[in-house]
């Protein structure tokens, strides 16, 4: 009862989810990869998604009420200064036992705009986890949420990553910088259809002053 009321308040109320050319998840895994606009991303991508795991920043749990919740709707904490490879692992663990499952990460680290990301500020994890599980990425482009305003979210087709593996079973580098690259192209043409079916312009981003530079 506690995530079907969350999924009505925060999907028809709050921010009025619409989704488009979204596949069927359900009949495989997924790692799902948006763009990272606010702290809303999260719960935003949860409500219309079963079974999914979403990692987020540590500073998200600082109130305990709202950890609590985060906690509830399978949200799991990282310390982004922290890297220890344990998320990665913990992720890989995660698909291990076959089931149909999503999880989801922000390749981008932090809130920031997407159009004035260095190369360097897309991360490499979700590719990396990607390239060891075998199981596709989809990039998401998800419109800044507003309270009370409808919040457009545009799947993207999946990305299978297994030619990043090597004949001797090790990551090809360059491979990944290629997908870290298409990743970010496919975030900018998921946009522009974002556009074409709401008919209109995406909302134009507002960023705390801490996240208008992040693009290193």
């Amino acid at each position: 009862m506690f995530k079907k009321f969350s999924r009505i308040l925060i999907a028809k109320i709050i921010y009025r989810v619409v989704e488009y050319d979204k596949p069927d998840l359900s009949q495989a895994s997924y790692i799902l990869c948006p763009n990272h606009v606010s702290d809303a991303d999260g719960p935003v991508m949860w409500v219309n998604n079963e079974n999914i795991r979403i990692l987020a920043k540590k500073e998200c749990f600082k109130n305990k009420l709202f950890a609590w919740f985060l906690e509830k709707l399978d949200i799991v904490k990282i310390d982004r200064e922290r890297h220890t490879g344990a998320e990665l692992l913990s992720a890989i663990h995660y698909f291990a036992d076959g089931k149909n499952k999503i999880f989801m990460l922000f390749p981008q680290g932090t809130i920031s705009d997407i159009h004035k990301n260095k190369l360097s500020r897309i991360k490499p994890g979700a590719f990396y986890i990607s390239a060891k599980t075998g199981v596709p990425i989809i990039p998401v482009f998800i419109e800044q949420p507003r309270a009370f305003r409808k919040t457009r979210v545009v799947y993207g087709k999946p990305m299978d990553l297994k030619d990043v593996i090597s004949s001797n079973g090790k990551i090809d580098r360059k491979k990944v910088e290629e997908y870290r690259l298409k990743w970010q192209q496919e975030i900018f043409a998921l946009e522009e259809k974002a556009v074409k079916y709401g008919k209109k312009p995406v909302r134009a981003l507002k960023l705390s002053p801490k996240h208008q530079n992040n693009n290193e």
